[in-house]
């Protein structure tokens, strides 16, 4: 066991029935809000947090993957590493090789019970390597909006936002008054590899 408490190893779609047991859950009542002003000659982007309203109108996200998004994963996806805890999965990482010169995080989940320990750092640092090791020129991760935790990790770990998609995730799991505040805007996250 390594001195963090958890060890990584090379994953295989042997490990899918574990993997769909990892609980990526997570909820919140923040948003990132992107308002745009338009001028004559340019065009500015603000990103803020705010709170959804009516307050206390959690939202769950679920970035539990089942068996069979797992496999649509692999298939587009050139590596898989596992995080254990005990010998049990409490993460994963799925990294592809995109044509764009980039390696794209295909899918990063970390065990809702075994966050805040390091797990989400190492994946993106074997991201890191990874990229390195095939001389591309960077990392892309997708997240939502919504999903506050995701968003502020990936900017502590060096990412940016990139883009976004205001029409990419559908709500129709919301409630009517929830809607506004959920749109569900996908963000394209970068980060340069040196």
């Amino acid at each position: 066991m390594a001195k963090d408490g958890f060890q990584l190893r090379e994953g295989s779609p042997d490990d899918f029935p574990a993997l769909a047991r990892i609980d990526g859950s997570a909820s919140t009542d923040w948003v990132l809000n992107i308002e745009r002003s338009v001028g004559q000659a340019e065009q500015t982007l603000e990103f803020t947090w705010r709170q959804v309203k009516p307050a206390g109108s959690r939202r769950r996200i679920d970035t539990t993957e089942s068996q069979d998004e797992l496999e649509v994963e692999w298939k587009r996806s050139d590596r898989l590493l596992i995080a254990e805890v005990d010998g049990v999965a409490v993460g994963c990482l799925m990294l592809a090789e995109n044509w764009n010169k980039t390696a794209e995080l295909t899918l990063i989940i970390v065990d809702s019970a075994s966050r805040r320990r390091g797990i989400g750092r190492r994946f993106v640092q074997e991201a890191d390597a990874y990229a390195r090791e095939r001389t591309l020129r960077g990392l892309q991760w997708e997240a939502q909006n919504d999903n506050r935790d995701a968003i502020e990790f990936a900017l502590s770990q060096g990412f940016r936002i990139a883009g976004f998609h205001d029409a990419l995730y559908r709500n129709d799991d919301l409630d009517q008054q929830a809607a506004a505040d959920f749109r569900g805007i996908a963000l394209f996250l970068t980060k340069v590899v040196r």
